[in-house]
């Protein structure tokens, strides 16, 4: 069994407060910085980079190592994104540039809204970007992650559920090929690259109410963490109880 993350949330959520307990009091999450947009992005193309697929910046050194421990440390293994707190979460550039590996240039981000920033690192069959209007990036990331979570529980029916719901949000890319000639994201990667970093709001028009869907297998040490952690608080039997009090809370 894989040690807790610090603060282990219910999928979909984030905790309240900077102690991870969900206090639901006003002012209870001022402890926590405001999270950053998730935006389809691409890693720069820099001369020198040693490892140009790599999603993280480090190298197997030393120095490398104690630089991501302390990154990590400093966020609370806490997505820039989402707010997940995992131990499985991985180190952002926040630039996208891998040699730029200032303090205040490193950040935190889990394993799927990671690859939102690395569509080019993504192989033919590895992820699809697909149109989902009415969602949210930030829903889209905590959704697959529930239901990646969901497709490695012990409970046969929750397995069924969540393969059935995979497969309706990939399906979801056939209305990008429509509208754009192609639903692989490093097509979107090669376009990306040949605009100016600045125009990441021109970016966020251009895309909006596009997504990234990605292949299980790309993501499945981080699953493995993200299932321990989770239903260690919230067990897969829970969780239908827990969607009711959301969907049907006071107003």
């Amino acid at each position: 069994m894989a040690p807790q993350s610090p603060h282990a949330t219910l999928p979909g959520s984030t905790p309240d407060s900077a102690s991870g307990q969900g206090t639901g009091a006003v002012g209870s999450n001022v402890e926590q910085p405001a999270l950053a947009p998730l935006v389809l992005s691409a890693k720069s193309i820099v001369w020198g980079d040693p490892s140009p697929q790599a999603v993280e910046p480090f190298a197997d050194s030393p120095e490398d190592r104690a630089l991501r421990r302390t990154t990590l440390q400093r966020h609370s293994h806490r997505c820039m994104f989402c707010g997940l707190e995992s131990l499985a979460n991985e180190v952002h550039n926040r630039n996208d540039n891998h040699r730029d590996v200032r303090a205040e240039n490193l950040a935190v981000a889990d394993a799927i809204c990671h690859r939102w920033a690395h569509l080019g690192q993504l192989r033919k069959g590895e992820g699809l970007i697909v149109y989902l209007p009415g969602l949210t990036a930030r829903d889209v990331s905590h959704l697959l992650r529930t239901i990646l979570v969901a497709m490695q529980c012990d409970d046969e029916a929750a397995r069924k559920d969540a393969k059935r719901l995979l497969n309706w949000l990939a399906s979801h890319h056939e209305y990008v090929e429509q509208s754009w000639g192609t639903s692989e994201p490093s097509a979107f990667a090669a376009a990306i690259a040949r605009t100016a970093h600045e125009d990441r709001m021109r970016r966020c028009i251009a895309f909006e109410n596009l997504a990234l869907v990605i292949n299980p297998q790309i993501v499945e040490e981080a699953t493995r963490q993200w299932r321990d952690e989770l239903t260690a608080r919230w067990p897969v039997a829970a969780w239908p109880t827990a969607a009711h009090d959301v969907l049907h809370a006071p107003t």
